[in-house]
């Protein structure tokens, strides 16, 4: 088992070790969010949540639900 998360903090049970539904990057109680009884890293509830920096950080989902300018 993994004694930290990425973020540094440490693991002090297992059911801490968390992980995001979404990409299944591994977070902790610290540095992830829960929307819904779900559990996702903080890129991807921000993409989810559509705030306005979560564009840079996935361009290409954005890029991909686009609709196109028909004039």
């Amino acid at each position: 088992m993994e004694t930290r998360c990425r973020c540094g903090t440490e693991f002090r049970f297992s059911f801490d070790q968390l992980g995001c539904i979404e990409c299944g990057a591994p977070c902790c109680p610290t540095c992830s969010y829960q929307l819904e009884s779900a559990n996702y890293c903080s890129r991807c509830a921000e993409v989810l949540l559509e705030l306005p920096w979560a564009a840079a950080l996935a361009p290409a989902r954005y890029a991909a639900n686009a609709t196109p300018d028909l004039g």
